[in-house]
């Protein structure tokens, strides 16, 4: 198993009860899929560098954690489902 960083940005309209089911959810989405999360950073809302979907800011969360890259693909197509994630990226760690 190979360490993975996700980071992602929610969407600034959903409400913080929504962040927070959104975030187990992805969390979830990961383990059901093998991976052990080593923790899970909500770095807040920020500014954007540029408008995504008319929206200035969203609210970054960073996860690190461990899995099978066959089964990365697997979880990469189902975050593209979500709607309320606006962008998400997965860099492989050393």
């Amino acid at each position: 198993m190979k360490k993975y960083e996700i980071m992602y940005i929610i969407n600034p309209t959903v409400l913080e009860e929504g962040r927070e089911a959104l975030i187990a959810e992805v969390n979830e989405l990961l383990q059901t899929n093998g991976a052990t999360i080593a923790k899970t950073e909500k770095w807040g809302e920020r500014k954007l560098a540029y408008p995504i979907e008319k929206k200035k800011s969203g609210f970054y969360v960073l996860t690190t954690f461990e899995i099978d890259g066959v089964k990365l693909a697997e979880v990469e197509a189902k975050l593209n489902i979500i709607e309320s994630i606006m962008r998400y990226i997965v860099v492989k760690l050393d």
